[in-house]
């Protein structure tokens, strides 16, 4: 996911974390992605929310 590092499984959620999965249904998206598999949801949700303040190179990287 990043050119120069690995992903960090230990990074922190934004402190709106609920409210995003709320209002934009995530759990939908985080269940449909990980199919029953309880570690795939916390990374599938790790990296869509912690993803929201990467840069543009980042992005592009992907």
């Amino acid at each position: 996911m990043y050119k120069d590092r690995d992903f960090d499984l230990q990074r922190g959620l934004p402190r709106n974390e609920q409210a995003l999965i709320q209002d934009l249904e995530l759990d939908t998206l985080f269940n449909a992605m990980a199919l029953g598999d309880e570690f795939l949801f916390d990374v599938v949700k790790k990296a869509i929310l912690t993803g929201l303040n990467d840069g543009l190179d980042i992005i592009l990287y992907r």
